[in-house]
């Protein structure tokens, strides 16, 4: 036998072989598609958690949470040193959310909506709801971006505005009422509405 007979010979027995490969998925080596079957693709986009690829999952988020000013201790009367507001902040299952902002310098509140779709490392992108044409958060009506953050265990939230982190007031469960607001000049007391205040306090 010759050396070109036992190449042909030798092809036509590893060509069937070949073509069975045409059927199978490439795989990128390295990607999660390793570790998905064929025809499946792991969780992304739109109803993720962001970068994780974990479906996002907002019960933790749903409820009623109020601002704590730092100068005056929750629940008491006092001067707040300048800053005698009151701020509730509420996310809904829908994708909206609310905000109320009073302050004792104001004839009136303001309330604002918002419409909240995940975003990327654990944060609510936040958007103008339906009849808002900007965002707004306290008193500020020119807001460009706005997204939140939940801290667990106390279920705290963290709000970014424009790039910067909200450090002043503390963001917790419960919605917040006026018991006195600024009927002497520069005193006021909020404290939990009915039925708002936590069963046991968070440690």
């Amino acid at each position: 036998m010759t050396p070109r007979s036992i190449t042909t010979l030798i092809l036509s027995l590893i060509w069937p072989a070949s073509c069975q490969c045409a059927d199978s998925v490439p795989v990128e080596l390295g990607s999660d598609a390793s570790s998905s079957s064929t025809g499946e693709s792991s969780a992304s986009g739109s109803g993720s958690g962001g970068s994780s690829g974990d479906p996002f999952d907002a019960s933790r988020w749903i409820g009623r949470y109020h601002a704590e000013n730092p100068y005056l201790v929750f629940g008491e009367r006092g001067d707040p040193l300048g800053t005698p507001v009151l701020f509730n902040f509420e996310i809904l299952p829908n994708g909206m959310a609310t905000s109320f902002y009073d302050s004792c310098s104001l004839a009136a509140g303001i309330s604002s909506t918002y419409e909240w779709t995940p975003g990327e490392d654990g944060w609510l992108e936040l958007q103008p709801g339906v009849g808002q044409s900007s965002l707004h958060f306290f008193a500020n009506m020119g807001v460009e971006h706005l997204r939140v953050q939940l801290i667990e265990p106390c279920r705290e939230l963290r709000f970014e505005v424009d790039g910067e982190l909200s450090t002043f007031f503390t963001f917790l469960p419960g919605e917040s009422c006026w018991v006195d607001r600024c009927t002497t000049p520069g005193i006021m007391q909020v404290d939990y509405c009915d039925g708002e205040e936590p069963e046991e306090a968070c440690q």
